[in-house]
């Protein structure tokens, strides 16, 4: 009886390999194609460009502005003034401070890009943390505060005033750690109450622990609060952006100057959102008038 050969299982079509999805290339900003045509600089002008104004200076008016805006501003400034300087114009503005600028905004919109995405989530998991610690720590001070009382209603009433069992937002917990830290303290004054409040374990050192975790939770309050109220812009970005305000702010000055002198240049226009502390710079840094000669 013959017997069947056995087929062999049909071979599989290789599968071909998936092509990786193409990455999407954003195009560059005006600030780097503008450097490509402008001149190099050297490591002391860079220096020496950056010293006309302190980092003080920059961190006082980069905490008035979002960064966007300036971004913004910004680049109808370098392509104003790139087209107004390409033929040796006559403006104490020059071109190679026009590649400082440039290299500042593109600094700017690098650490805008790494910071905007990270940093509101940093600052609130630091907020998160810095709360929880202090509201342990002020639980833990009233428990002992509660053990050395004993049965002194008058002190358990204070206990009980200046740490409630429920505390939880920042300011209530800040508030109310401080208060108990105080009232552990002034009980450690009394001879008798400290012997307490060392069998109780509310030492200096368990109290120097709270301090240090109430210290903090006003620290990240603090930070959380400042980067909210500018929409995210961390303190790294202040810092260029006002540097960026501050080239502005003298290249608009130097343009008009020229123009007033018969040069043939564009006024730099601020836009509404720069006009205000452009404005402020130009009251506080006008020269005092002269006061007229006593008659």
């Amino acid at each position: 009886m013959a017997t069947s050969k056995s087929k062999k299982p049909a071979a599989k079509k290789p599968v071909a390999a998936k092509k990786p999805a193409a990455v999407k290339q954003l195009p560059d900003s005006v600030a780097v194609k503008t450097l490509g045509s402008l001149p190099a600089l050297t490591g002391k002008l860079r220096a020496a460009f950056r010293s006309a104004f302190t980092d003080e200076q920059c961190d006082a008016w980069g905490a008035q502005t979002k960064a966007k805006n300036v971004i913004d501003e910004a680049e109808k400034f370098v392509a104003t003034m790139n087209r107004a300087l390409k033929d040796n114009t006559d403006v104490t503005y020059s071109r190679r401070r026009l590649t400082f600028l440039c290299e500042l905004l593109v600094l700017l919109e690098d650490e805008v890009a790494h910071t905007t995405d990270t940093t509101g989530a940093d600052l609130r998991a630091t907020r998160g943390a810095a709360l929880a610690v202090a509201n342990n720590a002020r639980k833990d001070l009233a428990r002992r505060l509660r053990a050395l009382a004993g049965g002194q209603q008058k002190l358990l009433g204070e206990v009980a005033q200046v740490a409630p069992a429920a505390e939880t937002s920042p300011t209530d917990v800040q508030d109310s750690l401080t208060a108990t830290i105080d009232l552990g303290v002034k009980l450690r004054r009394n001879e008798i109450m400290e012997a307490l409040a060392d069998d109780v374990g509310l030492t200096e050192a368990r109290l120097n622990s709270a301090y240090a975790a109430l210290e903090a939770l006003a620290g990240a309050r603090s930070v959380s609060l400042n980067a909210a109220a500018h929409e995210g812009d961390a303190p790294s970005v202040n810092r260029i952006e006002g540097r960026v305000l501050r080239e502005m702010r003298l290249a608009q000055r130097l343009f008009n100057e020229s123009r007033e002198a018969g040069v043939n240049v564009p006024a730099l226009i601020a836009g509404p959102s720069l006009k205000a502390i452009f404005g402020k710079a130009d009251a506080v840094e006008a020269p005092a008038p002269t006061p007229p000669p006593p008659s």
